[in-house]
């Protein structure tokens, strides 16, 4: 189990972590959305954004989940979704991030290791506005 006495109780836990927007005419950028307490099973990651986002095809950005590992640098992507045309984000609802590159799989953090949100721009890019990320994990 785990390496902390938090990590020896089962059952699901969830963090939430809000985040600034994002501007379209920002660069690839990552954030720090959790440091994983102990080793963990993530099984899902949700992002409810303020405003509604609207995919277009010419110019969209990427929201992709890197495992970032114990320092934060690493470059595993775990989970993304492409906001491109027919992909939107309703406000104030959360939309899957984590299982869409893993085909609905989980994804295994080590204790210390890092969660990041990378936003990759697309041409123009688009802007995605600020939000709550909705992070759920259990004890491995």
């Amino acid at each position: 189990m785990g390496t902390n006495f938090m990590g020896d109780i089962p059952g699901t836990r969830i963090e939430t972590k809000h985040t600034s927007l994002h501007a379209a005419a920002t660069a690839t950028e990552q954030r720090v959305l959790f440091v994983a307490p102990y080793d963990i099973t993530l099984t899902s990651v949700g992002f409810a954004v303020d405003v509604a986002v609207t995919g277009t095809d010419t110019n969209y950005t990427s929201l992709e989940l890197i495992d970032g590992g114990s320092a934060g640098a690493g470059t595993t992507e775990i989970g993304n979704l492409d906001l491109a045309s027919g992909t939107d984000l309703a406000a104030v609802t959360a939309s899957e991030v984590l299982g869409v590159a893993g085909a609905g799989t989980d994804a295994n953090l080590d204790s210390g290791d890092y969660l990041l949100v990378q936003y990759t721009k697309v041409a123009n890019g688009l802007l995605v506005g600020a939000g709550s990320w909705i992070i759920t994990f259990r004890p491995q």
